[in-house]
């Protein structure tokens, strides 16, 4: 009996991250940030030094407008930042040719730091370096992260995430569908 206790409790032990994953989670709200209403503008530069806003990521100088962007908050130290960030690449990667454009914005760190980190994951998608903190600060974004937002052509918000669990990137390209839908 003590044997299958023992060995059962060592089950759970090893397993209860497994077990315990929880779901991708969305809200309706972050601060000033409401799904339904327009996105709060914002713009910075990439690491590569090109401006790049809201704006501009919606109608491009060169080609075609967009259908459809993920917004992502992340940190160099976050375990779950660094495990999503490929789900979203993969995402708008996936949706690149209908539309769909996507920017990463480093929280609170220096350039320096997000280039080593963006080039170390081997980063496709822009990444704006936010060391002060400012255009988290507009999107309602605290420390709390990952956080990514779904803004369709016209710039309204159509999703919030405020969990990003294992189910992630089947939910983020869900809400990219809608947002390209709306």
């Amino acid at each position: 009996m003590k044997a299958c206790c023992s060995l059962l409790l060592a089950f759970a032990i090893f397993c209860s991250p497994v077990l315990a994953a929880a779901p991708t989670r969305t809200i309706q709200q972050l601060g000033p940030v409401k799904v339904g209403a327009a996105c709060p503008s914002f713009g910075g530069f990439t690491l590569e030094g090109e401006a790049l806003s809201l704006a501009k990521l919606l109608k491009p100088a060169k080609g075609e407008p967009a259908t459809a962007v993920v917004i992502s908050f992340f940190a160099t130290y976050c375990k779950v930042c660094k495990e999503r960030l490929p789900s979203i690449e993969r995402v708008v990667g996936r949706q690149k040719d209908k539309g769909a454009r996507g920017v990463l914005i480093d929280y609170a760190e220096d350039a320096e730091l997000a280039s080593q980190f963006a080039q170390a994951q081997r980063l496709r998608l822009p990444v704006i370096p936010d060391k002060f903190g400012k255009i988290a600060e507009r999107l309602g974004v605290d420390k709390t992260l990952p956080r990514t937002f779904v803004v369709d052509r016209k710039g309204a918000v159509v999703m919030i995430f405020d969990l990003e669990g294992d189910d992630f990137e089947q939910a983020l390209s869900a809400a990219v569908d809608r947002a390209m839908r709306d």
